[in-house]
């Protein structure tokens, strides 16, 4: 996201504006919640391979 749109400023002139603000900020929240919750949990074991491993690997293969 760019920076640029986190920074504004808003004036909020009616009482009607900060409720929505505040519910949809309240709602974001719950969402990202929601979202911890459902995250794929891997089950199996892994290493990360960079450079010389990964030529080692490959030639292994062959």
């Amino acid at each position: 996201m760019a920076t640029k749109s986190i920074l504004k400023n808003i004036d909020i002139k009616k009482k009607s504006d900060s409720r929505n603000l505040i519910n949809a900020l309240e709602k974001a929240e719950e969402k990202k919640e929601e979202n911890r919750e459902k995250r794929t949990k891997i089950s199996k074991s892994f290493a990360e391979l960079r450079g010389e491993k990964i030529k080692e690997l490959l030639s292994n293969k062959e």
